[in-house]
């Protein structure tokens, strides 16, 4: 089995996430920010983190064009204007980035996309990204990057239907949806 990383750049020094990268052999970064600057963390500007990352060997790839949560087509938003995760992943640009990103782990990168949020749960590498890699590429695990641990695509999802069990219906008497897929349209 191949794996995935994701990681939050947060507001960590570029040494810590650089040592971060480098414990689990991350060799790829592909940068799925829809803007990929920072207001409150300078070093993760596109331009910065690039030559940082560079003089440390790992490559950069910025796909925020691709992979990015931030929509503006409104085909691709809800009636309340957030996104429609589902909608995007149907998008001809959001298979090309996922083509992409198979194509780079089946040439033996170690990849690991990254966004802003420490927390993956909170983020949309973990609810519209990882979601659909873990559903459809059977030979991909998709691994979370935190300070002091790794966790699971499988665990993060375990607390996703426990962060909205009271709101998921178990018996699917209104709807033909798994627990599972009822958390994440909720996370949604």
């Amino acid at each position: 089995m191949k794996k995935l990383y994701t990681v939050g750049h947060s507001v960590y020094d570029m040494e810590t996430f650089i040592s971060l990268l480098k414990k689990h052999q991350i060799n790829s970064i592909v940068d799925v920010r829809s803007i990929p600057y920072s207001k409150f963390a300078s070093q993760y500007n596109k331009e910065a983190l690039k030559v940082s990352l560079h003089q440390n060997n790992i490559n950069y790839i910025f796909m925020g064009d691709l992979l990015g949560a931030k929509q503006n087509n409104k085909a691709l938003l809800f009636d309340n204007g957030k996104v429609d995760f589902k909608k995007v992943q149907e998008t001809t640009f959001f298979q090309r980035g996922i083509k992409r990103l198979e194509q780079g782990i089946e040439k033996g990168y170690t990849i690991s996309l990254m966004c802003a949020e420490k927390e993956a749960l909170e983020c949309h590498r973990f609810a519209l990204i990882s979601e659909y890699i873990s559903k459809n590429l059977a030979n991909v695990e998709v691994e979370h990057i935190y300070p002091n641990k790794v966790i699971s695509q499988k665990e993060l999802e375990e607390r996703l239907v426990k962060k909205y069990h009271k709101q998921i219906d178990y018996l699917n008497l209104n709807t033909n949806k798994s627990p599972l897929e009822q958390g994440y349209f909720l996370h949604a």
